[in-house]
């Protein structure tokens, strides 16, 4: 999960056309969760060329570059709605139904973060009291600044990160699987905290997810050290060109830290944040005999020495 911004003046038409004007107004006033029409918060419509798109589902495609709100993989995009419009599962809470077509509700997954009994789904746990629809209208019409994403978990304290609100930074952290089967997320915020409730409730520690962070480390990381390391071994560069090809590599790496359009920018980040993250994450990968190098090489970059 990385920080996101999002233009919230720059709406989708379908989110405030006419029709869901119409339908949201029909969903309040019967409470009918089966009035909610997935056309509008996906943003259906017709293309010139007679083909049918989304509006809404490209936008936050072209928002998050592709990539999962929550894991940060590459996907095809799934509406997510922060706050469950249906139902808020462990609750007696009905579902934010008045929040269907809010575009600050509206954010980009994957299947598998979103699925029911493995993912997201119904799950939104917060700190204080859920708000209901009564919380968020005056005289039976819907408060536009209540009904904003930051207004509500300014309220609500929601266990769940949102990316556009929330620097997960503050909250998340990385580390080496303890059978060395992956990259592990954690909460830095402890147990019960929102790092760690974000995690589970995302399942953001899924296998596939933690050999894909470690693949990340070894292909684009530890591979690139050890190709140079190579070279060097072999004569076939000196210790001057070593020494200037890592530090280009560092460089490299801290460049593409903060590229969103790539998968894991977070990830990405914490590896290149500070020599206790490298030497956590990368150097464990390397080879025993030259780990000591490359810590050193990255603690004389880090320190502005290399």
């Amino acid at each position: 999960m990385r920080k996101v911004v999002k233009d919230l003046e720059n709406i989708p038409t379908p989110l405030v056309s006419q029709d869901a004007i119409d339908s949201l107004q029909t969903i309040i006033d019967t409470k009918d969760k089966d009035f909610i029409k997935s056309d509008i918060y996906r943003g259906k419509y017709l293309k010139t060329d007679g083909s049918k798109g989304d509006a809404v589902v490209e936008k936050l495609d072209e928002i998050y570059h592709g990539k999962c709100a929550y894991c940060e993989e590459r996907t095809s995009i799934y509406i997510e709605h922060y706050r469950p419009k249906g139902r808020v599962i462990k609750t007696n809470h009905g579902g934010y139904y008045w929040l269907c077509y809010e575009w600050t509700n509206l954010l980009p997954t994957c299947h598998e973060c979103n699925k029911i009994g493995g993912g997201k789904a119904d799950q939104f746990p917060v700190k204080n009291k859920h708000f209901t629809f009564e919380d968020c209208n005056t005289n039976q019409k819907l408060d536009a600044a209540k009904v904003k994403a930051t207004y509500l978990n300014q309220h609500e304290a929601p266990f769940l990160l949102h990316p556009e609100i929330d620097e997960p930074k503050n909250f998340l952290a990385f580390e080496i699987e303890p059978n060395k089967k992956g990259i592990l997320m954690l909460g830095l915020d402890g147990i019960n905290g929102r790092g760690f409730s974000t995690v589970n409730i995302c399942n953001l520690n899924r296998t596939p997810l933690l050999l894909n962070r470690l693949d990340y480390i070894n292909d684009f990381v530890s591979n690139s050290i050890k190709k140079i390391l190579g070279k060097y071994s072999k004569g076939s560069i000196s210790k001057e060109i070593f020494k200037a090809e890592m530090k280009e590599l560092f460089e490299d790496l801290d460049k593409g830290k903060a590229d969103a359009t790539k998968t894991f920018t977070l990830l990405r980040w914490f590896v290149m944040e500070s020599i206790e993250n490298f030497q956590k994450l990368v150097i464990p990968n390397l080879p025993i005999k030259e780990q000591e190098i490359v810590l050193a090489y990255f603690q004389a970059y880090k320190n502005g020495d290399l």
